[in-house]
């Protein structure tokens, strides 16, 4: 049976059937590890299929949606969606520096009778991608402008018992850090052909927004690992990559991390599963329920791998000019060989501002 054909009985089997064939001496581990990969991954899919039908059946069972049955609301349906075409259209041209007075008085005008605001359009596509992220849909988010300073508690001594009648007890001795947060910009540029700038309204937008919003948030993910494992707050702890590793990580978390994840690439937790099967260690759950989080970047070679555990509650990312990506569509740069350049762009800085809210897990 192909996997992408599985259910979650059969994937369950499967997995039952490689954690046996692990224990053979000549198992081609490689193989096994990327079906391992393939299987999580089917299961992933099975298990937000039934999510969104479940989340669906409840908005039904709570009265949403809306039934058209007169000839005045299918006219009004109509033109809102016309309305909402003419926007998309406006935008698109916008972004190429193409619109007309029309287009552009478009832009500035409030939505109203049934029509979006450009802001709702914008922000629809970057919520996407933070909801599509499990790292960044769980981060605080900040829109100060400029750079500026967040103090942290280094360290405090804690609260005692006073009784009635004895000694006051003594002051607070409390210790302040300071992370500061200096926005830069991260950038993706490509050159595309002049068919791609000549689609045309939401074909365009669809285009533009989904291929650099996708990667603009996969490289802010990247600077929220790439701080966490740097960050003197976080904590690092040598383990080798076994059962224990996640474990090792957990027990060095402060108090204020109320919900640990842990964070790793797909390889290493092929490779923690499956020493559940080597040597008698059945170990019955190496991440003892913790929500596992994926992230390639953390295992860059073989022997070189990373887990983070902690609570991403205690990452801060700032957008000084707001978290919506922007874009520069130059036609003239490269307008020789007929290509054009489009450039995104978010400036953003991100940093952990908890102590001990983040263990870092690296290889002996």
């Amino acid at each position: 049976m192909e996997i992408a054909e599985m259910k979650i009985d059969d994937i369950e089997k499967r997995m039952s059937e490689i954690n046996e064939a692990l224990t053979d001496e000549n198992a081609d581990i490689d193989a096994l590890n990327a079906e391992v990969d393939a299987l999580i991954e089917q299961r992933g899919a099975i298990e937000t299929r039934a999510n969104n039908k479940r989340d669906l059946l409840a908005k039904i069972a709570a009265g949403a949606g809306t039934t058209i049955d007169t000839k005045e609301e299918r006219e009004n349906n109509v033109n809102d969606i016309e309305k909402r075409n003419a926007l998309y259209d406006a935008l698109a041209e916008s972004i190429k520096g193409r619109a007309t007075p029309e287009q552009r008085a478009l832009l500035t005008t409030n939505a109203t009778g049934g029509t979006v605001s450009v802001a709702t359009i914008v922000d629809g596509y970057v919520w996407t991608d933070w909801e599509k992220s499990p790292i960044l849909s769980r981060v605080r988010r900040t829109f100060i402008r400029g750079n500026y300073k967040v103090n942290y508690e280094s360290s405090a001594t804690g609260a005692v018992l006073h009784k009635e009648g004895t000694t006051k007890p003594a002051e607070e001795q409390l210790v302040l850090g300071t992370v500061e947060f200096i926005g830069e910009y991260l950038k993706k540029w490509i050159k595309v052909s002049d068919n791609v700038l000549a689609l045309r309204g939401k074909e365009f937008l669809d285009y533009l927004f989904n291929e650099f919003g996708h990667q603009l948030a996969k490289g802010i993910e990247g600077l929220i690992l790439e701080d966490i494992a740097e960050s003197e707050l976080s904590v690092k702890v040598t383990h080798a990559m076994d059962g224990d590793a996640v474990l090792a990580g957990l027990a060095k978390l402060s108090d204020e991390a109320t919900n640990p994840v842990v964070i790793m690439a797909k390889s290493t937790y092929a490779k923690i599963r499956a020493i559940r099967t080597t040597a008698g260690a059945r170990l019955e759950d190496p991440f003892e329920g913790l929500e596992v989080l994926f992230n390639n970047m953390l295992a860059p070679a073989e022997g070189n791998e990373a887990i983070l555990v902690g609570d991403l509650d205690g990452v801060i990312v700032n957008f000084p000019d707001g978290d919506d990506f922007k874009y520069i569509v130059d036609e003239t740069s490269l307008a020789e060989d007929d290509w054009v350049k489009i450039v995104g762009k978010v400036m953003c800085a991100a940093h952990l501002v908890r102590p001990n809210g983040f263990a870092v897990v690296t290889a002996a």
